[in-house]
């Protein structure tokens, strides 16, 4: 069993913890109540909080199966937090466990220990032909297991271009480019995913059809805001709950109608007249025989780094996990909020759960961590002890290998003493030299898992 002791840290934090005894001091903290949250999102711990094999009886929450009446268990899925979830699965189900095969990022399959289930690497952030063919794999599995076996589904962030089957007429280049224009154009994670849905064959609640009539259990890990369960790796076993019509309103409101590739835009009008399928909605007889459980979010670890931030004495609060919007705009407000921490008698905590957005103007490097720590810099100038540190769970933020960065009352200084100007980087979406100047980028590695961002501000 992997403990949260073991799991992925924050690699250089001693090079982090500079400036003033007083700045150190805000910086170490800051930077322990991020780990705390990382903790938390271990996957494989998710799983064993609540997948139980007693005797023969398998429960996951209130719902349970006679493992010696079923005629097999396959684990399929895909995602960043997958494999960590695979591995927990393994042993706990042990030769209960018939088949499976489970999609993972690039470069990461070397990092787990799996025996009966095969681990693949598709493509991310975009798909690609390696994501379409074990899609096309898993679907064969499904299809030749017997149907009296009990499917165990795994879904996490990532899953959207890992677990990827493109709807007929729509090439992999058409969803790539598709994808690439919402990533660039600022449109919020349920929009793309809801334009995911619509020009897919899995996507959506549409593979919760292939799996039918088996029993299928699905476990997910929540990356988009609000936990909507249809929202996580685009809903491949859940209900959806939108439509083509709200396709095409994303599509109107972010202008991308005619930048979109003339197969996509025939597609979704050919929903739009009903000429194709709507994705399955509730009623659908797939869904009496699928459970779906949220077991792991963004919630779970905003509350860990609150009760770590409670235990060494700070006045801490939890101000939302469901913040979004333009992360420079979203660092703005937050650095107004810190300064307004600077009049507290007592040391000072908040924590941000979030899913901010990039829109690319200019051809800088970076991501909506640094983008969102960039803005907060003019707001702590002259604040000493006032610290924000912001990352993505994932350990990705952006294109970058950095998580995310952390800044004081004297990064804005710092800066221009290099001959850095930190507003003109902003504007230009080019935070990666910004950080990497300061030497404050946040460094993880891949932690494989993701439950969103999150930001802690921080003030003795």
């Amino acid at each position: 069993m992997v403990s949260n002791s073991e799991f992925p840290k924050i690699k250089n934090s001693s090079e982090l913890i500079k400036g003033s005894l007083v700045n150190q001091k805000a910086r170490r903290f800051a930077l322990e109540l991020l780990e705390a949250a990382l903790a938390t999102a271990n996957p494989s711990q998710m799983v064993y909080n609540t997948l139980k094999v007693r005797g023969s009886q398998l429960s996951l929450f209130n719902h349970r199966i006679n493992l010696d009446r079923t005629n097999g268990v396959y684990l399929v899925g895909a995602g960043k937090a997958t494999g960590r979830m695979a591995e927990a699965v393994e042993e706990i189900l042990g030769d209960h466990l018939t088949d499976g095969i489970i999609i993972v990022p690039p470069n990461t399959s070397e990092d787990y220990t799996l025996d009966r289930v095969q681990i693949r690497e598709g493509g991310h952030p975009l798909p690609t032909h390696s994501s379409m063919s074990i899609t096309k794999q898993i679907i064969t599995l499904i299809e030749t297991s017997p149907d009296d076996a009990l499917i165990l589904s795994l879904f996490s962030g990532g899953g959207s271009a890992l677990f990827t089957l493109p709807s007929t007429h729509i090439t992999l280049k058409n969803l790539q480019h598709t994808t690439t224009l919402l990533l660039q154009s600022g449109v919020p994670i349920s929009g793309i995913n809801t334009l995911r849905k619509h020009l897919s064959q899995v996507k959506g609640g549409q593979f919760a059809l292939q799996v039918h009539p088996r029993k299928h259990w699905v476990m997910l890990i929540s990356d988009v805001p609000g936990d909507q369960l249809d929202m996580i790796a685009s809903g491949p076993t859940v209900p959806d709950s939108t439509t083509f019509l709200t396709a095409g309103r994303i599509l109107d409101e972010y202008q991308l109608w005619d930048k979109i590739p003339q197969r996509v835009r025939d597609h979704i009008q050919a929903g739009l007249d009903g000429t194709v399928p709507e994705t399955p909605k509730p009623d659908h007889p797939a869904f009496e025989h699928t459970v779906n459980k949220l077991i792991g979010s963004n919630i779970d670890a905003c509350k860990a780094a609150l009760f770590a931030a409670r235990q060494e004495g700070f006045k801490a609060q939890i101000l939302t996990t469901e913040c979004q919007g333009e992360a420079r705009q979203v660092g703005e407000q937050l650095g107004t909020l810190a300064q307004k921490l600077t009049s507290k008698k007592d040391p000072q905590v908040v924590i941000v759960g979030s899913e901010t957005t990039v829109t690319l103007r200019h051809p800088g490097k970076g991501g909506r961590n640094t983008e969102l720590i960039a803005a907060t810099l003019p707001f702590l100038q002259n604040h000493e002890g006032l610290v924000i540190a912001s990352l993505a769970t994932d350990g990705i933020d952006g294109p970058t290998l950095y998580a995310g960065a952390i800044a004081d009352s004297d990064s804005y200084a710092r800066a221009q003493s290099l001959n850095i100007k930190p507003d003109e980087l902003l504007n230009q979406n080019d935070t990666f030299t910004l950080f990497q100047a300061l030497n404050d980028h946040i460094k993880t590695g891949p932690t494989h898992t993701n439950v969103r961002d999150i930001t802690v501000i921080l003030h003795f």
